[in-house]
């Protein structure tokens, strides 16, 4: 499904992916203390750094039902707001949260924009809820990216790392997957955006402040750096992640070196 923001005139062409599901619209979620996915016998291994928190993990995504959603302090109606997100200010539309935890009706997210660790509460009625198995790991110093579902290593391929690329040790999650106008051809195709900032015409047509994963005309740099961008792939690997495996939004991205 295709659709243009208004206020780009139609330059920005926005590919609104359906966040992938498994199971209804209410799936359930990790209480405090609890990890969603995480095996039963874990035990003393969890707090193993050698361990990934990430492998056989179960994802939760929340999704604004509404142009806006308020973003609380705490879990409880009267805490104060931390922020009003807008979907007027994402270039896809949409307001894409990714779920850390649920405590009654309330929803702790981490937030498309601001600081990549920030989190907030949302009320679970303002939301729809899916779920999906998928993340990503980037190695800055090996310059691959790996997709995994699940513990399953689905493939691993080299990329290019640009200078707006998140540092080792940064966790951020793809928020929204736009289609690079002609007038940015740096950036391939497409360009999934990341968390913590905003994939903007403006920033891909100057070719800076793109924090996203992106194509590369000169698939010659990969394996090695770019000029502009954060993590660039070839555009084979762009086209399978959008219309084979129809990589949801709120996938994980987890920087390493």
């Amino acid at each position: 499904m295709t659709r243009t923001r208004p206020g780009l005139a139609g330059a920005l062409l926005v590919l609104l992916l359906a966040l992938a599901c498994s199971g209804g619209d209410d799936p359930d979620i990790a209480v405090p203390g609890e990890r969603a996915g995480a095996p039963e016998d874990a035990g003393e291994d969890a707090d193993d750094p050698a361990v990934d928190p990430l492998l056989g993990e179960t994802f939760h995504v929340a999704q604004a039902v509404d142009d806006t959603l308020v973003v609380r302090e705490a879990a409880q109606e009267t805490s104060d707001e931390l922020v009003t997100l807008s979907a007027a200010d994402e270039p896809s539309g949409l307001i894409v949260c990714l779920v850390e935890q649920q405590i009654g009706d309330w929803l702790q997210v981490r937030l498309p924009t601001g600081p990549p660790d920030r989190t907030g509460w949302v009320a679970r009625d303002d939301v729809t809820l899916s779920r999906h198995r998928f993340h990503i790991e980037v190695s800055l110093g090996e310059r691959t990216l790996t997709l995994y579902t699940g513990e399953i290593e689905a493939l691993s391929v080299p990329v290019a790392v640009g200078p707006d690329a998140p540092g080792a040790g940064e966790v951020r999650y793809i928020k929204e997957l736009v289609q690079v106008p002609a007038q940015a051809p740096t950036y391939g195709r497409f360009a999934y955006g990341l968390s913590g900032s905003t994939t903007t015409l403006e920033a891909l047509t100057a070719g800076e402040g793109v924090v996203a994963i992106h194509g590369t005309p000169d698939e010659s740099r990969l394996g090695g750096a770019v000029d502009r961008g954060a993590v660039a792939v070839g555009d084979d690997i762009l086209t399978r992640f959008v219309e084979t495996i129809g990589l949801p939004l709120g996938t994980p991205v987890r920087f390493v070196e």
